[in-house]
């Protein structure tokens, strides 16, 4: 994988943790992060919940969220805002159309 590739979506993130047998819930029993935490990191930034994500499907998190690292590694400090706006899951309808 390319260093500089887009973030993995939070489903993609959550389908690579069942092809290995855990929950995000199994991932913050087993790296004591509070209830939650790695769910919620797979869409905003969390340095604690990035590591033990990554911990758990092997691999490094500049993989999983290239946005939130520099190219050497780093974990960008502050986080770009554009980390913290996720769109939303489904469009809004109304009487049967697109609003």
């Amino acid at each position: 994988m390319s260093p500089r590739t887009a973030d993995k979506n939070p489903i993609e993130i959550r389908y690579l943790l069942n092809q290995a047998g855990l929950t995000f819930a199994e991932v913050d029993r087993d790296h004591g992060l509070k209830t939650g935490t790695a769910r919620a990191t797979a869409r905003y930034p969390h340095r604690a919940g990035e590591h033990a994500i990554a911990k758990a499907l092997g691999v490094p998190p500049t993989e999983l969220w290239p946005s939130r690292y520099r190219t050497d590694g780093q974990r960008l400090k502050p986080q770009p805002a554009a980390n913290y706006c996720m769109p939303p899951k489904f469009p809004k309808r109304q009487k049967g159309r697109l609003a």
